[in-house]
């Protein structure tokens, strides 16, 4: 596979449209083609819920704003710039739509809108796909089933779930266009992901086998460069979709972007502690983390460590 597709300078048929086939998950991506272009079949079969590569996702702990502010740590923000984001984050529906008008949080705060805007840019920068906009899924449901786009098996072998469209007895030149722009798009989509799954394999090889306890992340911007594509192009390709492996289903978010996994963080803090005594400083445990190539700052150190300090006292470590 060629490491530049060079997507940005190709002449498609619709670029809309193609910045939908890489942005969609699998089902999503085959009910748009299917409901969006008449007069074309998929080659493709959708697969029932207890098939083997559909996945049951639970998770009965992190809410919406706990997502949010895990996340937001890392934003580095001023205290009242944070305060004002907390304030927005639960005050969200479960889809993520704001509760709370700009001016009202201005008047609760005494703050500027230029804070609250930048809070709300922090929001949208740490939070999931659609928020604000009241488009995010999966909070305030017990389960989702997750079909992966991208599989790991145990040889460590990568491959995208993929299809083509099917080109019809007697198609006309228009139909034949669309096809061709089409099977095209889909082609870069395949290879964009398949770039992804290799990339994160060899960045997390022992991490998916289960024999680490801390992913690595890989920035999009090295991704972008890499391939010869946008930023934007590169988080429509991650944004809501899933790889499979042998250790267990991830969101593909764990392994791109800027933003550290706080709950891998918090148990590697609490692992530093355990190891180095609880008499360690901030300092000493940032140092740490960013020999490991865990890029944190101290006050992010100091904001993990209380949760730390609390799952160790409660199994009786600390």
């Amino acid at each position: 596979m060629e490491n530049r597709l060079r997507i940005e300078t190709t002449a498609f048929y619709n670029k809309n449209a193609f910045f939908k086939i890489i942005e969609l998950p699998f089902s999503a991506l085959v009910e748009y083609l299917q409901n969006s272009f008449s007069g074309v079949s998929l080659d493709v079969q959708i697969p029932e819920k207890n098939e083997s590569f559909v996945e049951t996702v639970v998770d009965y702990e992190k809410s919406l704003p706990e997502e949010i502010m895990e996340n937001i740590i890392f934003a580095n923000l001023d205290d009242e710039t944070e305060k004002v984001a907390e304030y927005i984050a639960y005050n969200l529906d479960n889809k993520g739509k704001m509760l709370v008008s700009v001016q009202e949080i201005c008047e609760k705060f005494g703050v500027s809108e230029q804070i609250v805007k930048r809070a709300i840019d922090a929001i949208r920068e740490s939070g999931p796909e659609g928020i604000l906009d009241g488009k995010v899924a999966g909070y305030g449901d017990a389960s989702i089933y997750v079909e992966p786009d991208i599989i790991i098996t145990e040889d460590l072998s990568v491959s995208v779930r993929s299809f083509e469209m099917k080109i019809p007895r007697n198609a006309t030149k228009t139909q034949l266009k669309i096809i061709s722009f089409l099977n095209e798009a889909l082609n870069h989509r395949k290879e964009l992901l398949l770039f992804l799954g290799k990339t994160l394999l060899k960045e997390n090889a022992l991490f998916i086998l289960g024999k680490s306890t801390y992913p690595k992340k890989t920035k999009m911007t090295d991704i972008a460069n890499t391939m010869n594509i946008s930023i934007s192009t590169v988080s429509k390709a991650i944004s809501g979709k899933y790889v499979k492996t042998p250790f267990r289903i991830f969101e593909l978010k764990t392994f791109f972007g800027r933003h550290v996994a706080g709950d891998y963080l918090t148990a590697e803090i609490a692992k530093i502690i355990l190891e180095k005594g609880k008499s360690i400083t901030d300092r000493e445990i940032t140092i740490i983390l960013n020999s490991q190539g865990i890029e944190v700052s101290r006050r992010t150190v100091n904001n993990y460590r209380r949760r730390a300090a609390e799952i160790l006292e409660r199994n009786g470590k600390f």
